[in-house]
């Protein structure tokens, strides 16, 4: 593989924010831990700047794209594309790839859980150096599909639906395999295999971790009074079969794609129904041999 139009989508960092934010980020947050972003913050550059130059050793032409500020636009038409961060900025990334594009997930900070990336960035110029020589895998991560109205959107890790504050309480009815059932619990979570390891594994009675290339979704209510006998507080459900729900919160009711609240969290108001499904479009991730 020789890439010629290469996107490094990178994130933006708690200090970058921080001084979008406050004119002197010192006087809201304590010292210690504004210590601690600034070190994050000059250990992502680290890695960015190597990632850079390994690019440029190696003559490959690319494009930065700053999250969260992306367009889907700047996604279309490329040949390899490259998150470096976090999970949030694998996430992130995600969202704006729409077709096969090969996506190379790039761990920026050593404190960063990294669960989504393949490789830390001191392993980035073997890993491109393999890629320009075809030693790869291509990884197809179970995408989640989401349709409300006319709307649709995809995750890779999970959708919540809920209450937006935690203090709420979520109710809607739900239908799955011919069968209703309305519901009260603090939400319900319907997770890929890439979102087992994340919000489902913290779930009690969840089903444990599966494959990110699993063509199934899990989903499991979370914080339910036992006592209701539900029959329908988790599941499995695999291509072909639809998970509907339907909304019974008249106030603060949200649908959440992979943990967003802002772009990506939508008004679930009472009468609103979700139709949830195994995306047709899985994401392609490198795996470097």
């Amino acid at each position: 593989m020789k890439p010629k139009n290469v996107l490094l989508s990178t994130k933006q960092t708690a200090w970058e924010y921080l001084k979008n934010e406050h004119e002197n980020p010192a006087d809201v947050i304590p010292k210690e831990e504004l210590d601690a972003i600034k070190k994050g913050h000059e250990a992502h550059y680290t890695a960015l700047n190597h990632v850079r130059k390994v690019l440029e050793t190696l003559g490959i032409p690319y494009q930065r794209v700053y999250q969260p500020y992306a367009a889907f636009d700047e996604f279309k038409d490329r040949d390899l594309i490259i998150a470096i961060g976090g999970d949030g900025t694998i996430l992130n990334t995600a969202h704006f790839i729409l077709d096969e594009t090969p996506l190379l997930t790039v761990k920026s900070e050593p404190k960063s859980i990294g669960g989504l990336c393949m490789i830390n960035y001191t392993e980035f110029e073997e890993a491109m150096k393999n890629i320009l020589a075809d030693k790869f895998k291509i990884e197809k991560w179970t995408r989640i599909e989401g349709k409300m109205g006319n709307k649709t959107d995809m995750a890779l890790n999970e959708i919540l639906i809920g209450p937006r504050y935690r203090s709420g309480a979520a109710r809607y009815e739900i239908e799955f395999n011919g069968k209703k059932e309305a519901q009260l619990s603090s939400g319900i979570i319907i997770s890929t295999g890439s979102g087992s390891s994340a919000w489902y594994s913290n779930i009690a009675g969840n089903e444990g971790l599966f494959q990110r290339e699993s063509n199934e979704l899990r989903f499991i209510a979370t914080e339910y009074n036992a006592e209701k006998g539900y029959n329908l507080a988790s599941g499995l459900f695999k291509p072909g079969a639809t998970l509907k729900i339907k909304s019974l919160m008249s106030i603060n009711g949200v649908a959440s794609f992979d943990g967003d609240s802002n772009k990506r969290m939508y008004k679930f108001l009472t009468g609103n129904e979700i139709e949830i499904s195994i995306a047709k479009k899985p994401l392609h991730v490198i795996k470097p041999i």
